[in-house]
């Protein structure tokens, strides 16, 4: 293959080089590239470069169909059809010839009507989401009975926004006493401004009948930030301002600023099952942090089997309350 691109660069060379050769001798470096395009299987490279010579080389056809039967006789055939085919004239019948088809000329043509088609319409995938249950029953020595509820609604917007919306409700008696009662609401609306920076606006509301606040509610806005995205791993990071209403069990409502941290983890560990962390840091004068621990595995089309650790931690508490309580619940999902 370097043999013949030097031979081509010979030829094109001797355009230049040599225009008064006679009418029916090519010049060395021609001969020596269609000697070389015979060497090859590829019929479709000889035709172009004898089509090639003869548009180019003072003789025409006739020259080039004796420098094939000089330097490649089992060629002539091929070459007398080719030239025919492409109906190539000489500078002596004094007429135009063609402007030679380069490869460079196709992949700017194919850009060109790439761009003049239309582009197709971005599919909107509307809203998504799920709904989930659980249910323990225990009874003999010890009666207990523990409901959960749970929903998700998420939707991409086609301005860049994703919102991203969930809700809790757990229930639990023990003994015929209410052992739990929480519920839990939260909203954020996300949009990115390049590959790894973006902004958040969201808040979260929890009403939990045993804690020591009987219901609390926050809303912050900031930036998030892109750590890590694979294709199976997915982390961001998000930072800002805000402000938390507690409403404390015995007294008055509470304003405070707050300063909202948080991490989403998502990894994909096998196409059936996933790992959700969700970590959230209040930062105030009663500051607050949560984590929760996800792992969801498909079991039917569109049903899955979830297992959820959530932990609470209350840096102040009112006096007699404990700073931390935690759940383990277990659900039956469905998506849409």
């Amino acid at each position: 293959m370097y043999r013949f691109a030097c031979s081509l660069v010979l030829a094109v060379a001797c355009l230049f080089a040599a225009p008064h050769a006679a009418a029916q001798d090519l010049p060395e470096p021609y001969v020596r590239l269609i000697a070389d395009a015979a060497t090859y299987d590829d019929g479709a490279n000889f035709d172009a470069v004898v089509m090639m010579v003869a548009r180019n080389a003072e003789g025409g056809d006739e020259a080039v169909m004796a420098a094939v039967r000089q330097v490649a006789p089992q060629r002539s055939a091929q070459a007398s059809a080719a030239l025919g085919q492409a109906g190539t004239m000489t500078l002596a019948d004094n007429a135009v010839r063609p402007e030679p088809a380069t490869m460079a000329m196709q992949p700017v043509e194919a850009d060109a009507a790439a761009a003049a088609s239309p582009a197709a319409p971005e599919i909107d995938p509307g809203w998504t989401g799920r709904v989930s249950a659980g249910l323990s029953v225990a009874s003999g020595n010890s009666e207990q009975q523990t409901y959960n509820l749970g929903a998700e609604l998420n939707r991409e917007f086609a301005n860049g926004w994703t919102f991203d919306s969930r809700i809790n409700y757990a229930y639990a008696e023990s003994a015929g006493a209410v052992t739990q009662d929480q519920l839990a609401l939260e909203a954020r609306g996300d949009r990115s401004v390049s590959e790894r920076w973006g902004y958040f606006i969201g808040g979260q509301y929890d009403r939990d009948v045993l804690s020591s606040f009987d219901w609390t509610a926050f809303v912050s806005a900031g930036a998030t930030f892109q750590a890590i995205e694979r294709e199976t791993l997915d982390w961001s990071l998000r930072a800002g301002p805000g402000v938390r209403y507690l409403m404390p069990a015995t007294g008055s409502e509470e304003t405070q600023f707050v300063v909202d941290l948080g991490s989403d983890l998502e990894w994909q560990i096998t196409p059936d099952s996933v790992f959700i962390s969700e970590t959230t840091l209040l930062v105030a004068e009663s500051s607050r942090a949560e984590q929760s621990f996800r792992f969801n595995t498909s079991v039917a089309d569109n049903w899955a089997v979830e297992f959820e650790w959530r932990y609470r931690y209350e840096f102040e508490p009112l006096p007699g309350f404990e700073e931390s309580d935690s759940r383990v619940t277990a659900s039956l999902v469905r998506e849409f």
